[in-house]
């Protein structure tokens, strides 16, 4: 027969990835799709389409996907199980953005197609070194 004797407890961290996924969702992932409409860039790296002329006149600016602010403002995040997060549109936005991001809007030169919504490289990035910054900290007996 084997004895043993436990000489040390040992605390393990805890790292709940629930939490940690909202945290991504809320300040990784929308805060960068929120900044990329702000500055015209698509999740793609890209810039997003110009506007047309037309779509100027009637904002007075040539800011796309800003008009009165509200799809900027309607990203919103829920869990699902233990392990996902879901990131979505509000229901009062999310018929024009998947219009916008999916169909696109036909003009003389083809179809302009506004790739907002999504995880962009840098936000995938973010993501990851948050999660090995968490990792490290929880490890390191800082985080408990």
């Amino acid at each position: 027969m084997i004895q043993a004797k436990i000489i040390n407890r040992i605390d393990f961290p805890k790292i709940t990835l629930q939490d940690t996924l909202l945290e991504i969702a809320d300040k990784i992932i929308i805060q960068d799709i929120k900044d990329g409409i702000g500055m015209g860039r698509a999740i793609t790296g890209g810039a997003l389409p110009e506007n047309d002329p037309k779509t100027v006149k009637r904002k007075g600016h040539s800011r796309q996907l800003i008009d009165t602010g509200e799809l900027k403002e309607s990203f919103s995040y829920r869990p699902q199980g233990k392990s996902k997060v879901i990131i979505t549109i509000d229901t009062g936005r999310r018929k024009i953005a998947g219009y916008l991001q999916n169909e696109g809007i036909q003009t003389l030169h083809g179809i302009k197609y506004y790739r907002f919504f999504g995880i962009s490289r840098d936000a995938s990035n973010n993501a990851i070194r948050y999660v090995n910054n968490k990792i490290r900290e929880l490890t390191s007996g800082k985080g408990k």
